[in-house]
C-alpha cells in the first residue's frame, strides 16, 4: 500500500515537472531577439511557428487597440484625444490589412502594415508632445508601441 502511494506521487511529480518544463519551452527561440521579450512571450505564448505567432500578434494588436480606443473615449474631449482615436481606428484597419497580406503571402506588405501601426501609435504620443500636454493614455500607447515593435520583429521571421 505504501509503495502504491509513492508510485502515485512520483507520477504526479513527474507530470508537474514535464508541464513546467515544456511550458517554458513552447515558443522557444521566437522571442530570443525580440525588442521586448516579455511582450513577445505574452503574444507568442505556446506557438512555435512564426506565422501562427504573427497571426496572434495582429489579432492582439487589433483587440488591444480597441481597448485603448475605449480608454481614449473615456478621457475629457480634446483635439489630441480625437487624433489618437483616429489613429487607433487607422491602426485597426491597418492590422487587418497586415493579416490579409500574411494570408496572401505578401511579406513586404505585412512588414509595411505592421510598421504603419507602430507609426500610428507613435503619432498619438507625438500629438501630445507637440502640444506640450501630458498624454493621459500614455500607458496604453506605450503598450501598443511595444506590441507593434514585437509584431514588426515577428514579421521578419515569417517566410
Amino acid at each position: 500500500m505504501v509503495f502504491k502511494d509513492y508510485t502515485f506521487f512520483s507520477y504526479v511529480f513527474l507530470a508537474i515537472a514535464v508541464i513546467l518544463l515544456t511550458g517554458n519551452a513552447h515558443g522557444a527561440g521566437l522571442c530570443d531577439n525580440s525588442p521586448n521579450k516579455q511582450v513577445c512571450n505574452s503574444i507568442v505564448y505556446n506557438r512555435t511557428n512564426p506565422r501562427d505567432a504573427m497571426v496572434a500578434a495582429c489579432n492582439k494588436l487589433i483587440s488591444e487597440t480597441k481597448v485603448a480606443k475605449r480608454v481614449a473615449l473615456g478621457q475629457p474631449k480634446s483635439t489630441e484625444i480625437d487624433n489618437c482615436i483616429t489613429y487607433f481606428d487607422g491602426a485597426i484597419k491597418i492590422s487587418k490589412r497586415a493579416l490579409e497580406s500574411l494570408n496572401a503571402n505578401d511579406y513586404t506588405g505585412l512588414k509595411n502594415y505592421i510598421s504603419a501601426t507602430q507609426t500610428n501609435y507613435e503619432a498619438c504620443d507625438g500629438r501630445f508632445q507637440s502640444s506640450g500636454k501630458t498624454n493621459p493614455i500614455a500607458k496604453s500607447t506605450k503598450h501598443l508601441e511595444d506590441m507593434a515593435s514585437v509584431g514588426a520583429y515577428l514579421a521578419t521571421l515569417v517566410k
